[in-house]
């Protein structure tokens, strides 16, 4: 299966708009805010490949849909499970950067990260994503935890591409 990256260049190349495509997307993210889903929005022409500067540096987010409404990041975890610690915090899970890189982002839209995976893809656990937003009260680090959108197959993802 191609890059998560290429798959969306493809979908957006057929389907500039997104009709077709992106509320099919968004309703197999299993932990998708419903606001996300109800009104999901018109694409905007953003790169797909993203640099953001954090807390703790640049987080580059190869794959990322923005539309009017929402931002959605793509994270491929197909070939390995994502890193969970950094060189400059060993507790911090790149779910949690991400998330967060989403946040400078977002501006006022709704905001998730997916993770693309393999059958039987071993979820990051709350409270793994909790620790690693050490920097922030509990309270805000549980709203981040909310954009945690889930994972999909990569079938999912495939068969989004071939319909």
């Amino acid at each position: 299966m191609a890059a998560p990256v290429d798959v969306m260049r493809a979908l957006i190349g057929a389907d500039p708009g997104g009709a077709a495509w992106l509320p099919r997307l968004l309703q197999a993210l299993p932990e998708i805010h419903w606001g996300a889903v109800r009104t999901p929005g018109i694409l905007r022409a953003t790169p797909l490949a993203r640099e953001i500067n954090i807390v703790d540096g640049v987080v580059r987010l190869p794959c990322c849909l923005e539309t009017s409404t929402l931002v959605l990041a793509l994270e491929d975890a197909r070939d390995d499970r994502l890193p969970a610690g950094m060189p400059a915090d060993p507790q911090r899970h790149r779910v949690s950067q991400v998330i967060e890189a989403l946040r400078v982002i977002a501006s006022g839209r709704h905001f998730g990260v997916a993770i693309i995976a393999r059958e039987g893809y071993a979820e990051p656990h709350r409270t793994t994503i909790l620790e690693g937003l050490p920097h922030l009260e509990r309270e805000e680090a549980e709203d981040l935890y909310a954009n945690y959108w889930g994972w999909i197959s990569e079938e999912t993802l495939d068969a989004l591409a071939s319909s």
